[in-house]
């Protein structure tokens, strides 16, 4: 027999054990480098404290099935085949030892069928799996090499790829034997077929000599697997598990009566990587540059500096080399490209393991506002009257009362009113913006509800957040919270995706306890509860933007199409969903976002009017306002439409008054 004397196994298992040690090494250090950010899991780290902070779902969904690897099904069935295929080699290997101790784990059926011919299969899916991503990376797409290139993956698949195949040419050798038997292993069994012809000399020799270069490449894997890029086989999973349970930016509000444990002054945002909580940092770790945060970015598509992929790996640059202490980082990252960020999710909706760079850039961002007293002139000047004024709409000629002109709006009363119609800044004081709660309140009158409005209008303090402006905006929030608890505040309205986003998450970090509802998923409920009448008329086409405040950051999709249907027939863009394109007014942009080769608007704007739908409908003012001004350069017919004003012109015709 053409046996492995067990002499080889000890010598391999000593190598394995020395790699594992590398391995672990190398998991260690990379730790090292993580917990010089800012303690994430507490500052005595404990297992309740890491168990508190434990997603399962995005553990099994994201880290084990590759759920976002899948959206792009070639890449991601070959991961699928690699990954799983891995496994269950790993299981085989791991009783095969068993055999030269004289347990017999290959007998019968189980063992032919399930050890042998599971192993054989899983083989043939890793060499499949490991040759798409080799000559991927060879024949690279954009986003691979955009920017920066991850070294050291070509090698390390190739590596791969010359494991499988001398495993193969291994069991080959083996089944040579007059006294093997196995018929599931039927890729050896076919190759062993071609090599009868050789001695038994050379076939004896070569199976010695293959299973040593397959078992001493796989060691080498092993003990090089955490100081490569490989690594995401092992922190992209853990990464997952800690991912937020919720969708989007969650921005974590700053203690500005703190003190700094240095005796130091506070530092606002971050200027280095150790301003960063250890997830950030944990994040640049795990990060692949893939690149599909870059393919989805609106300003990096439209040739704005901002690159979410050039962030994340200019990060994971400085954290290996050591240099969490380095201020230059975050003028090396640049403030144009920081304030290019729209806030739209998009690249934490990509990322296959669950990075969030959006958290990351918003924290740069912060630094550059309160710290450094810097900022693109329009959004300062937005600021400055949010800060005067009580709202960013500078120039504006608007009165807070003009949008209820000639209609009969009833005020807020406490224990009286059920819901709070939330009418916020841009609603207040943009004119097209104004028309959402003009039909809103056709709606809310029509369907009979108890609503009423705050006598002044006011701002949630969305945009001081999301420019960076933390300060600010818990000022305006604390504001708010406290006149919302002097009315008894139970149920709010919001006719802005952003409003709904900084009430809904942000707000209960300081003390709210109201329950929002977006004025799109109200409308919904109401029509399907039959409160609502309304008229469909299947000749209409109509095609909806999601707000990504919305869908990304608070996974609400069905509730817009719901409405959007019962008054006509919807005709989806080939982004929508959770995949939507940006407007480009998120993150302040509204007052800023110039630059490039194409206004972010303009770009979803052609994408909308290519369908061919007679309307454009969407359910944020913000969006509504940056969607209007865009289709204006196509056209002067009126095409873009808040799902209110769809659903008012769609009420069934008031009866006459009786005289």
């Amino acid at each position: 027999m053409y046996s492995i004397s067990a002499i080889n196994y000890v010598i391999l298992t000593a190598l394995l054990c020395g790699a594992l040690f590398m391995f672990f090494q190398g998991l260690h250090k990379r730790w090292t480098l993580v917990a010089s950010g800012k303690p994430w899991f507490g500052r005595a780290v404990s297992r309740q404290a890491i168990a508190a902070k434990l997603n399962w779902r995005a553990f099994l969904t994201r880290g084990v099935l590759l759920s976002r690897l899948i959206k792009r099904p070639a890449s991601g069935i070959a991961h699928l085949l690699l990954f799983f295929g891995a496994l269950i080699e790993i299981v085989g290997h791991g009783a095969f030892p068993l055999s030269w101790l004289h347990v017999d784990v290959y007998g019968g059926w189980f063992g032919s069928v399930v050890m042998e011919g599971g192993r054989e299969l899983a083989g043939i899916a890793m060499l499949l799996g490991v040759l798409f991503l080799t000559f991927r990376r060879i024949l690279a797409p954009d986003r691979l090499t955009v920017h920066k290139v991850r070294r050291g993956f070509l090698s390390m698949e190739i590596l791969l790829t010359a494991i499988v195949v001398l495993g193969f040419a291994a069991e080959a050798f083996r089944l040579t034997d007059p006294a093997a038997h196995s018929q599931a292993e039927f890729l050896g069994r076919a190759i062993a077929s071609m090599m009868h012809g050789l001695g038994t000399d050379v076939l004896v020799s070569g199976n010695l000599v293959m299973w040593w270069l397959h078992g001493l490449m796989g060691v080498a894997f092993i003990a090089l697997a955490t100081r490569t890029p490989m690594s995401h086989m092992v922190l992209g999973p853990i990464n997952s598990a800690l991912a937020h349970p919720r969708a989007g930016i969650n921005l974590s509000p700053i203690d500005f009566d703190a003190e700094d444990d240095t005796g130091k002054d506070p530092v606002f945002g971050a200027a280095r990587l150790a301003d960063l909580s250890q997830k950030h940092l944990m994040d640049f770790s795990s990060c692949l540059w893939c690149g599909r945060c870059h393919e989805t970015c609106p300003a990096a598509q439209t040739g704005k500096p901002l690159s979410p992929k050039k962030v994340m790996a200019t990060c994971a640059e400085y954290l290996e080399q050591g240099k969490v202490d380095d201020v230059g980082l975050i003028d090396e990252l640049g403030q144009e490209a920081i304030f290019n960020c729209t806030t739209c999710g998009a690249c934490v909706e990509q990322c296959p393991v669950s990075n969030n760079p959006a958290e990351a850039i918003l924290e740069f961002r912060r630094h550059f506002v309160m710290d450094r007293s810097e900022m693109p002139d329009t959004m300062a000047a937005a600021n400055r009257n949010l800060e005067s004024r009580g709202h960013p709409f500078v120039g504006t000629g608007a009165n807070p009362e003009d949008w209820r002109k000639d209609l009969d709006v009833p005020l807020f009363v406490p224990e009286e009113t059920e819901y709070l119609l939330w009418i916020g800044c841009s609603v207040t004081y943009e004119e097209r913006a104004q028309q959402i709660a003009r039909a809103m309140v056709r709606i809310l009158d029509a369907a009979g509800v108890s609503y009423g409005i705050l006598e002044e209008a006011r701002c949630t303090g969305d945009p001081a957040k999301m420019m960076g402006n933390e300060m600010q905006f818990q000022e305006i929030a604390m504001g708010n919270i406290e006149e919302f608890q002097d009315m008894k505040v139970q149920k709010v309205i919001t006719m802005c995706a952003h409003c709904f986003n900084s009430f809904d998450r942000y707000y209960p970090e300081l003390g709210a306890t109201w329950q929002t509802i977006p004025h799109a998923v109200l409308i919904d409920r109401l029509i399907k509860s039959g409160e609502l009448n309304v008229t469909r008329d299947d000749a209409r086409t109509i095609t909806f933007h999601d707000p990504c405040y919305l869908a990304r950051h608070n996974d609400i999709v069905d509730e817009t199409r719901g409405a959007v249907a019962a008054v006509g027939r919807l005709i989806e863009m080939p982004r929508n969903r959770k995949d939507s394109f940006c407007c480009g007014a998120g993150g302040g942009n509204y007052w800023g976002g110039q630059g490039g080769n194409a206004r972010i608007s303009d770009v979803r704007t052609e994408e909308a009017l290519a369908t061919g739908a007679e309307r454009i409908a969407t359910s944020c003012s913000f969006c509504l306002l940056m969607l209007t001004s865009s289709v204006g350069k196509h056209t002067e017919a009126r095409k873009v439409f808040d799902i209110a004003e769809l659903v008012a012109d769609a009420l069934p015709a008031r009866p006459p008054t009786a005289n």
